[in-house]
């Protein structure tokens, strides 16, 4: 059996971390610094959250 397990962000000063946003019911991925739905840039596109003055990092 096989466990999906949802992304993460992280952050890297303080540990604390969440769950990457949701679009389309999927997982939100990164790319040019920016969260971006699987679909398209018109559907889903947000800036990373910060956390302790910088942004977090994802982890899958």
């Amino acid at each position: 059996m096989v466990i999906n397990k949802i992304p993460e962000l992280i952050c890297d000063n303080c540990g604390s971390k969440k769950e990457v946003p949701i679009c389309c019911d999927k997982s939100m991925m990164v790319k040019d610094g920016y969260l971006l739905c699987c679909c398209s840039k018109e559907c889903g596109y947000q800036p990373i959250p910060e956390c302790c003055g910088m942004k977090m990092t994802y982890i899958s």
